[in-house]
C-alpha cells in the first residue's frame, strides 16, 4: 500500500484528532514547567515525575479500579517529587541541572523494579481508563466535532490550562512574584518578597501538572504499563518551553506540530508502506530538530534562570 492511497480527509481527520488526544501527555508538563522556569528553576527531573507518577496512577487504578483515584493518587507523588526538588535546588542551593538529572534517573529505574514486584504475579495486567466524554452539539459538528470534542475530560482540562497558566502568570499575585523572582530576585527580597518561597510555590505546581501528563499515559490512553512509558516526553517538555519563548500561549503550536507527525506515524505504522517502524519512530525527534532554528532562535530565558538566590 502506497503513501498517496492513505492520504485522505479521513486520514486527516484521524490524525488531527490523535494529535489533540495526546496533547496532555506534553501538554500539563510544558505548562507546568514555564511556571518553575519563570521562577527561575529548570526542573529537567520532569522525565522522572512523569514516570514515577504514570506508574503511581497504574497501580492506583488496578488496585481500586477507580482511575480518578489514580490521577489523584499520582497529583500528590508529584508534589511531593516537587517538594524534594525544590529543598535540594531552592532551599539548599543545589545544582539545578544535576538535580534533575538525579530525579530523571530515579525515575526511570523505580517504577520497572516496582512493578516486577508488584505484578510478579499478574499476566499483562491492564487497568479503566478515564472515558471519552463527548460535547454535546459541538461533537455532532462535520471535521471538527471528532478533532476537538470527542475526548476525555483531560484533553479539555489540558487546552483549558493554557489560558488559565497566561492569565496566572500576568495578571495574579502569584504570577508576578514569581516573574520577579526569575528575572530579578535580589529585586524582588527587596520589595518584600519571599523568593525561596515563591519558588518552591512554582515548581511544586510545576511538578503537579507534570504528574498529570505522566498519569494520562496509564488511565487515559495506554490503560498498561511498560518500560520507560513516557518515550522521553518529559523532555520534550522542557524543549517545548524554549521554542515558545516561555509564553504557555505560544508553546502550542510547536507542541501540536510535534503530535501531528507523532500521530502519522503511528497511524502509517499500521499500515503496509514498506518502511520500518524504527524509522517512522525517528520523525517525532527529527520534527524537534527542524522546529529549532524556527522557534528556539529567538528564545530569552528569564534573567536569573538556574540562578540560586540567598
Amino acid at each position: 500500500m502506497g503513501v498517496e492511497s492513505l492520504i485522505t480527509l479521513e486520514f486527516l481527520i484521524t490524525s488531527l484528532a490523535i494529535t489533540v488526544r495526546i496533547a496532555p501527555t506534553i501538554l500539563f508538563a510544558s505548562l507546568g514547567e514555564v511556571i518553575a522556569e519563570k521562577s527561575g528553576v529548570v526542573n529537567l527531573g520532569t522525565e522522572g515525575v512523569m514516570l514515577i507518577t504514570a506508574f503511581t496512577a497504574f497501580y492506583i487504578s488496578f488496585q481500586t479500579g477507580q482511575p480518578f483515584m489514580g490521577l489523584l493518587t499520582a497529583m500528590a507523588v508529584g508534589v511531593v517529587m516537587g517538594l524534594v526538588h525544590t529543598l535540594l535546588t531552592v532551599y539548599l542551593g543545589l545544582n539545578q541541572v544535576v538535580v534533575g538529572l538525579g530525579i530523571w534517573i530515579f525515575g526511570f529505574g523505580l517504577p520497572d523494579i516496582l512493578y516486577r514486584i508488584l505484578f510478579r504475579d499478574v499476566s499483562s495486567p491492564v487497568v479503566s481508563v478515564i472515558p471519552e466524554t463527548p460535547i454535546p452539539l459541538l461533537s455532532n459538528i462535520p471535521v471538527l466535532g471528532p478533532i476537538l470534542f470527542r475526548h476525555n475530560i483531560l484533553v479539555y482540562a489540558a487546552l483549558a490550562c493554557i489560558p488559565l497558566t497566561w492569565f496566572l502568570i500576568n495578571h495574579t499575585k502569584l504570577g508576578l512574584r514569581i516573574v520577579a523572582a526569575g528575572e530579578n530576585p535580589k529585586a524582588a527580597h527587596s520589595a518584600g518578597v519571599n523568593v525561596l518561597r515563591t519558588r518552591m510555590v512554582a515548581v511544586v505546581l510545576g511538578s503537579l501538572l507534570a504528574s498529570l501528563s505522566g498519569a494520562y499515559f496509564t488511565v487515559a490512553f495506554l490503560r498498561s504499563y511498560i518500560t520507560n512509558i513516557t518515550f522521553g516526553r518529559g523532555f520534550i517538555a522542557v524543549a517545548m518551553v524554549y521554542f515558545g519563548n516561555w509564553s504557555p500561549v505560544r508553546l502550542l503550536l510547536p507542541l501540536l506540530l510535534y503530535n501531528f507527525v507523532d500521530s502519522i506515524q503511528t497511524i502509517l505504522q499500521t499500515a503496509d508502506i514498506g518502511v520500518r517502524y524504527y524509522v517512522l519512530n525517528m520523525l517525532p525527534f527529527l520534527t524537534i530538530i527542524a522546529l529549532m532554528p524556527v522557534f528556539a532562535r529567538r528564545a530569552r530565558p528569564p534573567t536569573a534562570l538556574m540562578k540560586p538566590f540567598r
